[in-house]
């Protein structure tokens, strides 16, 4: 055979080795096949695990009886706690009775609000302007109900008659514009023109007190309430944001019984809403108040739990934690006032429930009756929604007439022209911050925080701190000191490729359950290690995969819904536009924790409890090694799972994604964004969340992305602190060896460090 030219390649070569068309053809074709074959059978080999394998109540015959599982809790708990309180106020035969009954209300109302401040400083008033009308003046007022803590106000004189003249405080509600709006300058001008002096400021958070100021911008941060950012913050300091409302009240109280103008003796106080919480404190609780006429507020506890979710925004002022487990409602507030008049005023339509109010009348009629003077309470009602209206007005006028002038006659209100925000305004931009500087709410809570802080290391360096730690949890949490016995009830169990799913469900306490879904793999060892998996609220970012990885390495997984998240989540949601189930401060999951604040039983606590129940569940199983539990949780659900693992000593480790750092930050920091169902109150006295971790340790523990106040992912430099102050907390390095701390940036690298960490254990 002859060579091949060089450079040329042999026709007979080429046309062997390439098919013709239809061999081409059927070669792409067997190709396909032999894909799809393969595909088919990898995904033969793996389960068809989803989260149809999850669902435990939804399409079961027991949806509908746990729908409202946490609300019906909630308002069950408040009916038990007011049925209490009742028996106390029936129990009052005597003057005597009386004012021990009153004593002991103040005194437990002034400790949960963490008292107030000791000593009255200079109030420093100075009167900055005048506005000059016919039969009145109004005079602009600055004072310092604290040093450097400003306080714009109006004072309203006549201008006719004869002094001293009665007078009334007149506490504000939520108004942005504060002092200026013009329904409350309505009941300012017909009480002045009726021959009353008046005073009103603005309160914090509104009109010329922003308390969050962009200064770049010259504008307010925060649009909504500025009272929540302060008044949840100062949560976890064991104090409320009502003493510092009070305090503003009582040192304004000081000024208006200075003035020769007023008559000491004749003091009434009126406020609508927030205002009428404030004089409801404030007379409670100062008896130069001598008459009261508390306009849309009173209601009854229970019944406002009840109705939350018309009241979307956040006034930690009124929701003083641990209110009902100390046996105070209304009934005891406004009896806290007793035997001195008050008129109680409502709105048919009021999203403070009206029945609340009438049933709190009920009982105060008869404890006015029992002392004596019946004809010192009284209630009237108007059909229309809430605000102070013209026809509320005019029946606190003509209370105050009556109690304070000794007349009665029928009360109808003169015509008034209101004034423009700019002309009753104290300070030359409007804003204190801007013209006077001074302090602000946060700027106090960060003090006490940092008091807290410095006495919370000096007690770390005190023997058995460290012991005492999860003993501090459980108190901090309320948790019931009672042994762990869980009652499960098993609803159905499914395949899923090789894997099992059981689904169950666990009664925590009477009312309670919890979905728990437990995922193994019958091929797996036994004893077997263990999970508990927290699910984090809805459950959005916890996916089957992760359980199913998890199953697959031979453990067993129990992934479990606390209370009011997942499946027991309430069907219903706040009306207000724009706030969402888990909005941090007004949402549903915030209610809910404010009723808890109100029970004594934080939110947070009630949600450990059922996580140690699904801990001793899986514990009690024989196939599981209950020397190889371990705890997990993500977002809001990681600081429960750090709870329970601090204060159950046997759960043998625990991993958690995106928890807050500490508590310190978040008291220290001017705005946050953790929840407030997360927030423990009074936690600063006690301890932090490093000595949280310390006390799991030296039980491995990896601590996954932790958050800051406005829930960024730290960097790694910042997550290393956090080892710092575990180690300081822990007084022990080696111990804080097990301690693992990283930040990894993507979300969906999140799973897999999950499911690698937990294959080690």
């Amino acid at each position: 055979m002859s060579q091949p030219s060089p450079g040329k390649i042999p026709i007979a070569s080429t046309t062997s080795t390439l098919p013709c068309a239809p061999q081409r053809a059927l070669y792409r074709l067997a190709l396909i096949l032999c894909v799809l074959f393969a595909l088919t059978a990898r995904l033969a080999a793996q389960s068809v695990f989803c989260d149809e394998h999850l669902r435990v109540l939804p399409g079961s015959a027991l949806e509908n009886d746990y729908r409202d599982m946490l609300f019906t809790y909630l308002v069950r708990q408040a009916d038990q706690a007011a049925a209490k309180r009742r028996a106390r106020l029936a129990a009052i035969q005597s003057a005597k009775d009386l004012r021990d009954w009153q004593s002991v209300n103040r005194r437990r109302f002034l400790e949960l609000i963490g008292g107030l401040p000791s000593e009255r400083m200079p109030l420093n008033a100075r009167v900055v302007g005048e506005v000059v009308r016919q039969g009145y003046v109004v005079r602009k007022v600055i004072f310092e109900s604290l040093p450097e803590f400003y306080v714009t106000a109006n004072l309203y004189i006549p201008t006719e008659g004869k002094p001293p003249f009665p007078a009334v405080l007149a506490p504000l509600g939520h108004s942005r514009n504060g002092k200026a709006y013009a329904v409350y300058q309505r009941l300012f001008i017909g009480l002045v023109k009726r021959g009353y002096v008046v005073f009103t400021w603005d309160p914090q958070g509104q009109g010329e007190r922003l308390q969050y100021w962009d200064f770049l911008a010259g504008s307010r941060r925060l649009e909504f309430n500025q009272h929540a950012m302060a008044g949840i913050q100062e949560y976890l300091l064991g104090q409320n944001l009502a003493r510092y409302f009070i305090w503003d009240g009582m040192r304004a109280l000081d000024y208006l019984t200075g003035l020769p103008e007023v008559d000491p003796d004749r003091i009434g106080a009126t406020g609508s809403s927030g205002g009428g919480t404030l004089t409801t404190y404030i007379s409670m609780l100062d008896p130069r108040v001598k008459v009261a006429s508390i306009v849309t507020y009173i209601t009854s506890l229970p019944q406002k739990i009840e109705n939350r979710i018309n009241d979307a925004e956040s006034d930690p002022e009124q929701d003083v934690q641990g209110l009902l487990a100390a046996g105070v409602d209304h009934p005891e507030m406004v009896g806290m006032i007793a035997p001195r008049p008050v008129l109680i005023g409502a709105a048919v339509r009021d999203f403070f429930p009206v029945e609340g109010t009438r049933q709190t009348f009920r009982e105060l009629r008869a404890l006015y009756t029992k002392l004596g003077v019946p004809e010192r309470v009284k209630m009237v009602e108007f059909d229309h929604r809430h605000m102070y209206s013209q026809s509320l007005r005019e029946a606190t006028t003509a209370w105050f007439d009556r109690w304070l002038k000794g007349i009665e006659v029928e009360v109808h209100e003169p015509p008034v022209v209101t004034e423009a925000d700019a002309t009753l305004e104290c300070t030359p931009t409007g804003q204190v911050a801007t013209s006077l500087g001074g302090r602000r709410m946060w700027e106090f809570n960060r003090a006490e925080a940092e008091r807290l802080l410095t006495r919370l290391d000096e007690q770390r360096r005190e023997s058995g701190f460290r012991n005492n730690i999860p003993a501090k949890i459980r108190q901090r949490l309320a948790l019931p000191n009672l042994s762990i016995e869980p009652h499960a009830r098993k609803l159905a169990e499914v395949e899923a490729g090789e894997l099992t799913v059981e689904k169950l469900l666990l009664e925590t306490e009477p009312g309670i359950v919890v979905p728990v879904r437990i995922i193994f793999s019958k091929a797996s060892p036994r004893p077997a290690a263990a999970v508990v998996y927290l699910r984090d609220r809805s459950g959005e970012l916890d996916k089957p995969a992760t359980y199913e990885a998890i199953a697959r390495q031979g453990k067993m997984v129990a992934v479990a819904d606390l209370r009011g998240w997942g499946e027991t989540m309430a069907p219903r949601n706040v009306p207000d536009v724009g706030v969402a189930y888990f909005d941090a401060s007004g949402g549903m999951d915030a209610d809910f924790a404010y009723a808890g604040l109100f029970l004594g039983r934080p939110l947070p606590g009630m949600r450990v409890w059922d996580a140690l129940h699904v801990v001793e569940y899986l514990r009690s199983r024989p196939e599981v090694d209950p020397k190889r539990l371990g705890i997990a949780g993500r977002g809001w659900a990681a600081t429960i799972a750090l709870f329970a693992a601090a204060v159950d000593s046997q759960i043998a480790w625990a991993i958690v994604e995106g928890a807050p750092a500490s508590y310190r930050e978040i008291a220290l920091s001017e705005e946050y964004a953790q929840p407030a169902s997360l927030m423990l109150p009074g936690v600063l006295q006690d301890f932090d969340l490093e000595d949280v971790l310390a006390a799991i340790l030296p039980r491995p523990l990896l601590v996954l992305n932790p958050t800051d106040a406005l829930l960024r992912k730290m960097s790694r430099e910042t997550a290393e602190g956090v080892r710092a102050a575990v180690q300081k907390a822990g007084e022990d390095r080696e111990t804080a060896g097990n301690l693992e701390l990283r930040v990894v940036p993507l979300e969906s690298d999140v799973g897999q460090v999950l499911d690698d960490w937990i294959a080690k254990r």
